[in-house]
């Protein structure tokens, strides 16, 4: 990812912000930055965070030294990175962090980075310890947080951070990018969605947790006209090969974009995502309430931060909203 030149063009405001910062040597101890579902925020902290400990910055980091190469690789001993992403982050996470940053730096640096991704997947007693973290930030300790969903962030952690919002880049701009650097226009317009860089949609598009979720997704959209095929294949096939948290996620998120477009389109009888105009009839033919539909499969996506049965989440989802 060209992180310079996408701030730059994309990004102007958080740009400014961060070199401004860097440049003044005026670096807050809390950043969140926020952005919708797609914005590539983990990427950009990382980013930062090499910035605040590269070797030789300018202001940005290089990229190229030691330590810009270690923190991309995760490999760096002064940073450390909770993923709310992959799991709800929970108060022992939190005292880790506090655990490892109280005691002397390991790199000669000297500078301690803490991410935490998407921090409204919080709970609790997590939300509790990180508000002591940041009421009393330690020297050269710098924190940098990332939400998808600012609304669902106590006031609390928001009066302690400095926001930096992100945009969306418009997604028949996003589409024409992706496919000029080799993307499928058909993974572009689905990948449009859920990734703001066109770099991250070309990567994810070989990813085979996409691969599987997507391949999937559409057959059983090809097959709402049909109620027992449609209920064998889901379980049959939805239930049994998508067994990852990845990939499950990857099928509610499908299905919310498309049900989504569906609504739209019985309304505009138009779509940027011409790929998949057969598809978005028949959903709006065969799904009777399409708001409802969408409040469902959210609420199960939602139930992914939890330790649950996934094969039963998505059997009950699906013969739910599908009516089978």
């Amino acid at each position: 990812m060209d992180y310079i030149n996408y701030l730059k063009t994309e990004q102007p405001i958080a740009y400014k912000t961060f070199l401004n910062a860097l440049s003044k040597k005026k670096v807050f101890h809390a950043y969140l930055l926020s952005g919708e579902i797609g914005t590539p925020l983990l990427e950009i902290a990382k980013f930062i965070a090499a910035s605040l400990i590269c070797e030789e910055p300018n202001p940005f980091a290089c990229l190229k030294c030691n330590n810009c190469r270690r923190v991309l690789e995760n490999n760096y001993q002064d940073l450390i990175i909770i993923d709310g992403k992959k799991d709800t982050i929970k108060k022992e996470n939190i005292e880790y962090i506090e655990s490892e940053f109280s005691k002397t730096s390991f790199e000669t640096k000297g500078i301690k980075v803490y991410i935490i991704n998407l921090v409204e997947n919080m709970n609790e007693d997590s939300i509790n310890a990180l508000l002591k973290f940041l009421e009393e930030p330690a020297e050269n300790t710098y924190a940098l947080l990332t939400t998808e969903n600012e609304y669902r962030i106590l006031p609390t952690i928001l009066s302690r951070t400095q926001i930096v919002h992100f945009n969306l880049i418009d997604p028949s701009f996003l589409i024409d990018e992706s496919v000029k650097i080799g993307v499928k226009k058909e993974d572009a317009e689905l990948l449009a969605n859920f990734y703001n860089d066109s770099n991250k949609i070309k990567e994810e598009s070989v990813n085979q947790d996409y691969i599987e979720a997507r391949d999937i997704v559409l057959a059983l959209l090809n097959k709402i006209d049909d109620k027992k095929e449609l209920r064998f294949y889901i379980e049959n096939n939805v239930c049994t090969t998508l067994n990852t948290k990845p990939n499950v996620r990857y099928l509610f998120d499908f299905l919310i974009f498309f049900f989504r477009e569906a609504y739209s389109y019985s309304l505009e009888k138009s779509t940027i995502f011409v790929d998949y105009v057969n598809i978005l009839g028949n959903i709006t033919k065969n799904v009777k309430d399409l708001s409802d539909a969408i409040l469902k499969l959210m609420d199960a996506r939602n139930e992914l931060n939890y330790n649950l049965n996934t094969s039963l989440l998505i059997l009950h989802t699906l013969k739910d909203i599908f009516e089978v």
